[in-house]
């Protein structure tokens, strides 16, 4: 049987790089790239790729200049190099019928002799990027993080420091190694004048946030929170500061993924009148249900006795840890590194943004790590799904999981013949 040529014509790849008095401090005194999968031509950001077929050599860069002298980037698109006719054919067939297989090449391997129903499309290169997630801190800057110390190394022979001293130092490294990955925002609770008695602003919070949400907004996050060594004090108006953060996010855009991730050394302060509970746990949980957006909670330094109320608005916030204990639990600075960074890369975006819209959607595939993604109804499967008709899909359950693994994902475009 005679060979099957592919036609002069080229497929289109998305290549997605993804790449911490009493009643005033009480916690109880206790790239983005291109690529075709493994076809002849690789085109990166920011470096120059070579690959050779047939002797012939490609170099592609999504940063050098164009023939009217303006960069791939500026121009928007870039037309990638056709497919070679000449040269080995991606996919043959043996006398006996049977094809041969070829792994880890999405493209090969769907247009070889055994689908001859469909060839890559002749489309234009652009860049994708994920849907960046809008993330608030929910910081309690009561005195206790101030007057209480803790080994934030776990290393006995090294000085003890405030916990204020890590959470500052933990912010500045996880907003930094995110900044261009999620948009981050702050609110503090109580506010960052409050004094140490009742009528100095000890229980009271700040209308709005402190720092707005915004694309790469590390620098607006750290100047706009006590410095390291600034002696935090209050109380813990804990219901105050989840309202006030909630009425904000609620006020972004709906179609994006909003998270609070609440921090807290201990339970609402008693001596903050008004300050209640269950009112608390009921804007949590309101929050979550009516509005999907989910709360994280992260202890720090949390006295078992004191637990109970973080761990009932972490089960309320719908992002309850893993393991028997349901908030982030965290009893010195890597810990809460630890936490903090294992939470924001939790919500990382799954959602890819499609751009050019496939023409022929129901021959458009995803890939990651050199396997293909099943298109599924819902996120109650794992797969993918057009979450916007025919721009936007998402990436659910383990396919989500493994392109935070990854940091990869392939969408293919094909065509009919013809």
């Amino acid at each position: 049987m005679t060979p099957i040529a592919l036609p002069n014509a080229r497929a289109f790849a998305l290549l997605l790089a993804l790449s911490a008095p009493l009643a005033c401090g009480d916690s109880d005194g206790s790239t983005s790239g291109l690529s075709a999968g493994n076809q002849p031509t690789t085109a990166t950001t920011g470096s120059a790729t070579e690959t050779t077929t047939a002797g012939e050599s490609v170099s592609s860069t999504m940063s050098e200049p164009t023939d009217s002298g303006m960069s791939a980037s500026e121009s928007g698109t870039t037309t990638g190099p056709a497919l070679p006719t000449t040269g080995p054919e991606p996919t043959t067939t043996t006398t006996t019928g049977e094809p041969e297989t070829t792994t880890g090449d999405p493209v090969s391997t769907s247009v070889g002799t055994t689908m001859p129903d469909k060839v890559p499309c002749d489309s234009e290169e652009t860049e994708v990027v994920p849907v960046p997630p809008s993330v608030l801190l929910i910081l309690d800057k009561s005195g206790s993080m101030s007057m209480e110390k803790w080994d934030h190394d776990a290393k006995p022979q090294t000085a003890d420091v405030t916990r204020w001293y890590s959470l500052h130092q933990v912010v500045e490294g996880v907003v930094t190694m995110f900044d261009a990955m999620v948009h981050f925002g702050v609110k503090l609770y109580p506010k960052i004048d409050a004094g140490s008695f009742m009528n100095e602003g000890a229980c009271v919070v700040d209308p709005g946030v402190e720092v707005p949400i915004a694309p790469m907004n590390a620098a607006a996050v750290l100047a706009g929170i006590p410095a390291i060594d600034y002696q935090v004090l209050g109380g813990t108006p804990m219901e105050t500061g989840l309202k006030r953060g909630y009425e904000y996010l609620k006020t972004l855009d709906p179609g994006l993924q909003r998270f609070a991730i609440l921090v807290a050394d201990g339970e609402i302060s008693d001596p903050c009148q008004g300050e209640n509970f269950l009112e608390a746990q009921a804007a949590v949980e309101e929050t979550f249900n009516d509005f999907d957006i989910p709360t994280y909670v992260v202890g720090i330094d949390v006295d078992p006795s004191t637990s109970e109320q973080l761990a009932t608005l972490a089960i309320a916030g719908g992002k309850p840890k893993p393991g028997p204990d349901p908030f982030y639990q965290t009893s010195n600075q890597n810990e809460l590194q630890a936490a903090i960074q294992q939470i924001v890369k939790d919500t990382l975006s799954c959602v890819i943004a499609v751009d050019p819209a496939p023409s022929e959607p129901e021959l458009f595939e995803v890939w990651i790590d050199g396997q293909p993604v099943p298109p599924v109804a819902s996120c109650a499967e794992d797969g993918y799904f057009w979450s916007v008709p025919h721009t936007e899909v998402t990436l659910c359950g383990a396919a989500c999981d493994l392109l935070k693994e990854t940091g990869k994902v392939q969408a293919l475009y094909f065509c009919n013949p013809g």
